[in-house]
């Protein structure tokens, strides 16, 4: 079935449809030891624990060469689904390298895949006028394959947060250009206790949603910490996941909600349902 974007747009929003109980579907992204794993042992444990769908990287050739093998296991089950792959535009990699964001583009047109775009960290002589013309082509690129793209706020990088990267979506304003929210980012960037805050102002853009079990404050000792802070399984860390349900709630998203697992070290049979066992308790438990 050919997917349009257009059909996925989202509909004026009123008070009835912001005070009705919304149960989002929940993906994982494939780090946290799938990685070790074959494409199709990935999605059955995924599917098995409870999932809907998983978000793909594609950082090593061996990333971008399974694409294939993800999609032909997603053409066969309509249950389960590939949410989105994400690609990182690094300034000082090669123009091959940089430009593969549009092979991925290829593999995933028509398929209701999300492409979603990190910018790499700043370096001398790349100008917001360069990242405007890269966002604005790759988003004219995969507008004519009938694919979303999402600009992805992350630590260290051009953007770092939704707020940060609003202003570049809102000036290309295509319709199938969206934002993406990291709770993780956003506690890295000094914006765990106003997580409400900044959905409230990007909530109109959203595009993509995750989280992870995480502390309030990045611990910045070193990078290690700094991860190990903000990316933990459900359940764990002391910031209260409820805060970030709510205003999620309240923004009238609808779209899936992904579970980041970087660098998790507890076997994923184990943390991948014990966290999707938490996510829901905590939904039902804000939606009450």
């Amino acid at each position: 079935m050919v997917f349009s974007f257009f059909s996925c747009l989202p509909t004026k929003n009123t008070d009835n449809q912001s005070n009705t109980n919304i149960k989002w579907p929940i993906a994982s992204y494939n780090y946290g030891g799938l990685e070790k794993k074959t494409p199709k042992e990935q999605m059955q444990l995924l599917e098995n624990s409870g999932y809907d769908g998983i978000v793909l990287k594609s950082e090593k050739i061996e990333d971008f060469n399974s694409i294939d093998e993800f999609i032909r296991l997603d053409d066969m089950n309509p249950k389960f689904k590939i949410n989105a792959v994400f690609e990182r535009y690094n300034f000082n990699d090669t123009a091959e390298r940089n430009e593969r964001w549009m092979k991925v583009a290829d593999k995933i047109a028509n398929k209701n895949i999300q492409l979603w775009i990190i910018f790499g960290a700043k370096i001398a002589g790349i100008t917001d006028d360069f990242t405007e013309e890269k966002l604005r082509e790759i988003a004219t690129y995969c507008e004519n394959k009938n694919i979303e793209v999402i600009l992805y706020p992350h630590s260290d990088c051009y953007f770092s947060s939704a707020e940060e990267a609003l202003p570049l979506v809102e000036k290309i304003n295509k319709p199938n250009l969206k934002l993406a929210l990291h709770l993780y980012h956003e506690v890295r960037a000094g914006n765990g206790a106003r997580i409400a805050e900044v959905f409230e102002k990007v909530k109109h853009r959203l595009g993509a949603v995750s989280l992870a079990g995480s502390d309030v404050v990045a611990d910045y000792t070193n990078k290690k910490t700094r991860d190990t802070s903000t990316i933990k399984p459900i359940g764990y860390g002391n910031f209260d996941l409820a805060n970030f349900i709510k205003p999620l709630k309240k923004s009238n998203y609808k779209g899936s909600v992904a579970l980041m697992n970087f660098g998790i070290k507890e076997n994923p049979e184990t943390y991948l349902p014990r966290s999707l066992k938490e996510w829901n308790k905590l939904v039902k438990s804000v939606q009450k």
